[in-house]
């Protein structure tokens, strides 16, 4: 079964990450942060990839031509591709989480940018 606490709790830490970058209390060296980025870029591809193709239009499931198994088929098909806690619905909450993700480590590198520009200014006079 699927432990829907998990997702909740990464959602929570992406949650306190984004907020934290935008109030401006995290910064990060960009050219420190590229890996993360272009790992964070590898991985929404790859969720983008596996959404498109997880189309489920005109596949049937057979499970036997009984009540039980039609049943466990129509289940089946829900567990992959309906509502909640569906492999779908959980991959569509991921490529969320990742989004955000990579807009609050965006921020905090333009947070990092924003502190040094205005640190050398200063320096400067």
């Amino acid at each position: 079964m699927h432990d829907a606490g998990g997702m909740g709790s990464i959602g929570s830490a992406i949650g306190a990450f984004a907020g934290a970058a935008a109030s401006g209390a995290v910064s990060i060296n960009p050219d420190e942060a590229q890996v993360a980025l272009a790992e964070i870029g590898n991985v929404k591809h790859e969720i983008q990839d596996l959404l498109a193709s997880a189309s489920v239009d005109g596949v049937e499931v057979s499970l036997g031509a009984n009540p039980v198994g039609e049943a466990m088929a129509r289940k089946s098909m829900d567990r992959f591709s309906g509502q909640g806690d569906s492999f779908l619905a959980v991959l569509d909450q991921l490529f969320t989480q990742t989004e955000r993700a990579e807009q609050a480590l965006r921020q905090a590198i333009a947070n990092y940018q924003d502190t040094d520009y205005g640190n050398a200014t200063r320096y400067r006079g």
